[in-house]
């Protein structure tokens, strides 16, 4: 293929022999191609753009082919070419930096623009001096891209001149991207006095307090930031909150005494009522530093604040903490609080918070949620009823009959520390469970059976007429790990449910019991393929070794889920009797079994899974390539990198083609 060939490229119509056309183009001299993959990189197709750019990236090594890639930057009407272009120069990496730098002088400002975003993907000194130049172009839009490009590099070294820039710079839209730049770069410091200048900028404010946030390191930030916190407008006041917390967080302990001591002269002037108001349902971000600054400022009229966040799971940890910090005032305003929230969320995390506390004053205030309107707060009464025995049981027994599955869950789950001291109470309300009409109160009472070891009770709900009663009496006895127990989970292999077997063989494992060795490995023999995996699992823990033969036939003649099966077992053994058959075997595999067993043979005996690199690595599924890829990091160094670019000439799946080249990378 010459580029004589480059007329078909645009004639042809049918994108797969344009694609092909360009495939042709690999290993031909760039003289020879050039035409024809510079013209495939405005293709319509993404696909044959990306082909050419994969092509052009091993091809291209001189600066005449540079420049006349770079000129095709001046194309106005094609956005492709245009982006497969700028791709192209920005993975050249620093080979293409040099040359670029003389196109920031060129009269098309578009085009400086553009080689400006090149350079700020590139990175490095050369690339960060030409973006300083660009800092000063007379077109505004360079400047602010050339602004831009120097935060996403993140050189220190551009700070000082970002700050001059940011004094003498008049457009708005250059001093915002300037801003953004120096709180992408995050060199903390004295406050610069241009700061402080522009921070009286209505249309400036924001930025400067984000800014801040990266770039404040002393108490001058914390005060300019009080005042934005004390803003009427709540999209400044927590740009300020969001900020002042990482500020003080970077001061020394003596300056966060000090900040402290500012933030608590405002509580009385609005600031705790601002932060209050500033908690959002949808920004982790700012609410985790409203709990910071609160901590910080210690006051206990801020619960109210911390109240809310509670409710939130990601920071009911730090909320409590600062909380509890707090002292007797924090408890004693959830206590009041917790019967006059409109919230049930925000009753349910006060409940939770003050079964942490475990101080006899909450004990009232928890018992009271146990007959709340909101499940919600039920089922956070039963959580936090953790610390009183004199109290809690009864009402927990109480809530197992409650109409919200999710609050039972919770009673059961806050009884099973009672069962040994109120095993007889605990047993009793089990029992009545196990009467009722509903199937998942039946389901209940077989794990609570569990908690006080009543085998009784789990032998007669493996008998019930609902399968899910009898799963759960299964996992229940397993539990219990008693002989009879084992001996009904024995008989609940032949129960007429595959679920149920499944389980009966699955709460074997935790039963040390040779007489259901037989059983299972009848159970292999299942019409379930799942129960055949089960029991197989299960077998193979107690019995060992001696289960290789039911795995080495399993694998030769089972399903896809009972050779994965197989899989965990060899991995639990790790013997060669096992590991040589599977090897044996490889070529018969796909998918995920494929896939297993070369990771099994990786980790256990990487000399059976070298002779299999050729057969996997051009394997149909694109999975397996990646995982026999991944797995060729225990070749000798020149193996590897010999079958990895051998591998790269063919492979046609982008995620494949990166690991390759990625893993090379990390070779050479």
């Amino acid at each position: 293929m010459t580029s004589s060939d480059n007329y078909s490229l645009s004639d042809e119509k049918n994108e797969e022999v344009r694609y092909g056309i360009v495939q042709k183009q690999f290993n031909l001299p760039l003289q020879e191609s050039r035409n024809t993959l510079f013209a495939a990189l405005g293709d319509e197709s993404w696909r044959v753009r990306k082909k050419s750019i994969e092509i052009l990236l091993t091809a291209i090594s001189t600066d005449e082919d540079l420049l006349h890639l770079i000129d095709l930057l001046r194309d106005e009407d094609n956005a492709g070419l245009r982006n497969a272009v700028i791709e192209l120069l920005s993975r050249l990496d620093k080979k293409s930096v040099t040359l670029l730098l003389r196109y920031l002088d060129d009269d098309d400002h578009d085009l400086r623009k553009q080689i400006v975003d090149i350079l700020g993907t590139i990175g490095g000194d050369k690339a960060v001096s030409g973006l300083i130049k660009a800092l000063s172009d007379s077109d505004v839009n360079v400047a602010a891209a050339a602004a831009e490009a120097l935060g996403s590099v993140g050189d220190k070294a551009a700070v000082s001149v970002l700050i001059d820039n940011l004094e003498s710079a008049e457009d708005l839209f250059l001093r915002f991207n300037i801003l953004a730049a120096l709180g992408r770069i995050g060199v903390a410091g004295p406050l610069p006095a241009v700061i402080r200048q522009l921070v009286s900028h209505d249309m400036l404010r924001r930025a400067v307090y984000e800014c801040l946030g990266k770039i404040g390191g002393d108490l001058d930030a914390v005060d300019l930031l009080v005042e934005g916190l004390l803003s009427q407008l709540p999209s400044l006041s927590q740009a300020a909150i969001s900020s002042l917390s990482q500020v003080i967080k970077r001061l020394e302990p003596s300056e966060q005494q000090e900040a402290s001591r500012k933030l608590q002269k405002f509580c009385d002037h609005g600031l705790l009522e601002r932060l209050t108001s500033s908690v959002s349902s949808e920004n982790l971000l700012l609410n985790e530093a409203i709990v910071n600054l609160l901590g910080i400022i210690g006051d206990p009229r801020g619960a109210v604040a911390l109240f809310k966040l509670l409710a939130d799971e990601r920071l009911a940890p730090a909320a409590s903490r600062v909380l509890k910090s707090m002292g007797e005032g924090s408890v004693t305003i959830a206590i009041d609080s917790l019967n006059i929230m409109d919230s049930a969320e925000a009753r349910a995390a006060v409940c939770r918070f003050l079964g942490t506390v475990k101080e006899s004053r909450c004990r009232a205030a928890i018992s009271d949620a146990f007959t709340d309107a909101s499940p919600t707060v039920r089922r956070a009464a039963a959580e936090a009823a953790g610390y009183d025995e004199s109290v809690f049981p009864p009402l927990l027994i109480k809530l197992l009959s409650d109409e919200d599955s999710s609050v039972r869950a919770a009673a059961i789950k806050a009884l099973i520390p009672y069962s040994s001291r109120y095993a007889a109470m605990i047993n009793d309300a089990a029992e009545k469970l196990a009467l009722s009409l509903e199937p998942e109160k039946r389901k209940e009472a077989a794990a609570i059976f569990s908690a006080v070891e009543n085998v009784d009770g789990i032998a007669i709900l493996l008998k019930d007429e609902e399968s899910v009663v009898r799963e759960s009496a299964c996992r229940a006895a397993g539990e219990i790990k008693d002989k009879r127990g084992c001996h009904c989970l024995v008989q609940a292999l032949m129960d007429e449910d595959a679920d149920v077997r499944i389980s009966a063989a699955e709460a074997l494992s935790l039963c040390d019991d040779p007489e259901a060795i037989a059983s299972l490995r009848l159970l292999i023999k299942d019409e379930d393929p799942w129960v055949q995996a089960a029991a197989l699992r299960t077998l193979v823990k107690l019995s060992g070794n001696d289960s290789i033969p039911e795995i080495l036939e399993s694998w030769s003649n089972g399903s896809e889920v009972l050779q994965l099966a197989c899989i965990d077992a060899c991995e639990l053994l790790g013997t060669a009797e096992c590991l040589v058959p599977i090897s044996q075997d490889l070529g018969n595999h796909h998918g995920d079994v494929l896939k297993g067993a070369i990771k099994l043979l990786h980790r256990h005996d990487y000399s059976l899974l070298v002779p299999w690199f050729s057969h996997i690595l051009c394997h149909p599924d694109w999975d397996v390539r990646l995982t026999a890829v991944k797995a060729t990091d225990q070749l000798e160094p020149e193996q590897r990198i010999s079958l990895l670019k051998k591998t790269l000439e063919y492979e046609d799946y982008d995620l494949v083609r990166a690991e390759i080249r990625s893993l090379l990378l990390r070779n050479s």
